[in-house]
């Protein structure tokens, strides 16, 4: 059984400053959407304001980490790629919580979701594209690349290639 390693080291068990920054602000979003609930701010419809901040804040992050291999090559900082996954598994983190804010809008009547999804051709792109970010969270582990290969996993995750156009389409088709 292989020991839990914290984000924040480094493969080899050092503290990394930087997984150590990036892990947090990966949660000032998600704080701030709490501050605003917690004060009021997102009334009328705070739970409204959720889906779509937690909606944003996924493509927020996908995008970012589609773009940390070309700045980490522009700025000559070959460690920038280390956070690159945990960013990615952010990205599904706020896109499963962008799901489980809408279930709470339809009242948890999970039939009614299924419907939703299937007869609103935007929330089929969304739900399409949340599935393939759970397959790459799923598989953004070490040991999960060792298992299927380097390889398999490499040709595996360029699917955030078509993931990231889903989840855009998704976006500017809710927003009308």
């Amino acid at each position: 059984m292989t020991k839990l390693k914290a984000p924040w080291n480094e493969r080899n068990g050092r503290f990394s400053p930087l997984k150590a920054i990036v892990f947090a602000g990966l949660f000032a979003p998600a704080a701030w959407l709490a501050f605003e609930l917690a004060t009021g701010m997102l009334f009328p419809k705070p739970v409204t304001e959720l889906i779509h901040g937690a909606g944003l804040w996924t493509v927020r992050l996908l995008l970012l980490s589609l773009l940390i291999t070309p700045l980490r090559r522009f700025a000559r900082w070959p460690k920038l790629i280390a956070v690159r996954r945990m960013v990615g598994v952010a990205a599904f983190a706020y896109a499963l919580a962008h799901l489980s804010l809408y279930v709470v809008d339809q009242s948890y009547n999970l039939l009614h979701v299924g419907s939703e999804i299937v007869l609103r051709f935007y929330l089929t792109i969304g739900f399409a594209a949340l599935v393939g970010l759970a397959t790459l969270a799923a598989t953004s582990t070490d040991a999960m690349i060792r298992r299927i290969g380097a390889l398999n996993w490499n040709r595996l995750h360029k699917l955030v290639y078509l993931i990231a156009p889903l989840a855009l389409l998704h976006f500017f088709l809710q927003a009308k």
